[in-house]
């Protein structure tokens, strides 16, 4: 009796699951941007969401012998989604590169009021050859006396973002979406032409700043198919390496990072009270044949952000 009881109430899911899968289609449609704005925050920790994933498929396999294949297998598709940035990465990353070597740093430094002489004494200790800064009003203590004299060469501020180089700037501009700017910077590095852009799109608080986000990430995309010189982009994304619109930009620019099967947190939790927990939303990329090595993050400045310093070899 109770086995036919069981044999009907599945027969009649299966007769019910095409109404159940529209109207979760419905819905999903109905909330597509609450979904979306979700998706956006999880994709902040899916190399976390990934690893728990693996881990959680390997203990069901060891510990359960009828779900062992199923969750083999979803391991293994878990384990290549994890390991495929990491493996573009490190193809555009191979050279060769037998130009200058030049070091990087980008760093959301805060816009505050606060004393930002430890960050100079830093900056002055690291000697940096190009830096790209968000969140930099122009008016903080310190940056024309202090800072603009550790760089001859820096672009005029463009609503928080500035690029500051030992290096001329040949030619400059910037854009500004959605109340955020991006710049552009075309720099001389020993009779080589290097373009270099600082980005600091809208945080992902709310759901009209993902959106706004979204819109400046498919604009930097539009505007990278465009160059013809190599680039070198530094900054706060707002995105890691999950989100579509920074894989946009990847494929747009044939550009990349230094290859990591984890990558860097930068945007630190320190308001939460947990400064070594954090989001790889800061990034330094660049154009395939350059090669960048020795990325890692600085140390706590004052800001919910790590300062991130990468070596770049330049392509011959």
């Amino acid at each position: 009796m109770e086995s036919r009881m069981n044999g009907k109430t599945r027969k009649r899911l299966v007769q019910a699951s095409p109404a159940i899968l529209v109207a979760v289609l419905l819905v999903a449609r109905r909330y597509q941007s609450e979904l979306g704005h979700i998706l956006s925050m999880a994709y902040l920790f899916w190399d976390y969401v990934l690893l728990a994933g693996i881990v959680l498929t390997l203990v069901v396999a060891v510990f359960s012998r009828r779900l062992r294949i199923t969750a083999i297998l979803t391991a293994f598709v878990l384990c290549a989604d994890f390991v495929s940035p990491t493996i573009l990465d490190w193809y555009r990353n191979s050279g060769p590169a037998t130009g200058p070597s030049l070091k990087i740093i980008s760093f959301n430094w805060l816009a505050d009021e606060r004393d930002r002489s430890a960050i100079y004494e830093w900056l002055d200790a690291e000697k940096p050859d190009i830096v790209a800064l968000q969140e930099i009003g122009g008016s903080e203590r310190g940056v024309t006396t202090t800072l603009f004299g550790m760089f001859p060469y820096h672009t005029q501020p463009a609503s928080d973002v500035m690029i500051l180089s030992k290096y001329p700037i040949i030619k400059q501009a910037s854009k500004t979406l959605d109340a955020n700017s991006m710049v552009r910077a075309e720099l001389n590095v020993e009779n080589r032409r290097l373009v270099v852009w600082g980005i600091h799109p809208a945080t992902l608080k709310e759901l009209a700043e993902v959106k706004a986000r979204d819109h400046y990430l498919a604009d930097v995309a539009q505007y990278l198919r465009l160059e013809t010189e190599r680039v070198l982009m530094m900054g706060d994304f707002n995105a890691t390496r999950w989100d579509p619109g920074f894989r946009a930009i990847l494929a747009a620019g044939d550009l990349h990072e230094q290859p990591a099967l984890v990558a860097l947190p930068t945007r630190m939790a320190v308001r939460k009270g947990i400064p070594f927990f954090g989001s790889p939303i800061d990034h330094i990329l660049t154009s395939t044949g350059n090669v960048l090595n020795d990325c890692h993050t600085g140390p706590n400045l004052g800001s919910d952000h790590k300062p991130l310093i990468c070596n770049l070899k330049l392509h011959n």
